[in-house]
C-alpha cells in the first residue's frame, strides 16, 4: 500500500506513465511541454493533437 507501486503513492504522486491528453498508458511516450512549463508524456497516438495545440517538445 504505501510502496512506489501502491495505491497511496500513486494518488499523492500521480500515474507518471498516463499520457496527458488521452489519459491511457503512454507507449513510446513524447516528452512536451505545457502551458504552465510542466514536462507531460503524450503517447504515439496523440502526438498530432499535442502538436496542434501548439505544446513544445523536448
Amino acid at each position: 500500500m504505501f510502496g512506489k507501486g501502491g495505491f497511496l503513492f500513486q494518488w499523492i504522486f500521480g500515474n507518471r506513465n498516463k499520457c496527458f491528453i488521452c489519459n491511457k498508458k503512454a507507449y513510446q511516450p513524447q516528452m512536451y511541454l505545457d502551458d504552465q512549463g510542466n514536462r507531460v508524456r503524450v503517447c504515439y497516438k496523440c502526438v498530432p493533437y499535442a502538436e496542434r495545440r501548439a505544446l513544445r517538445k523536448l
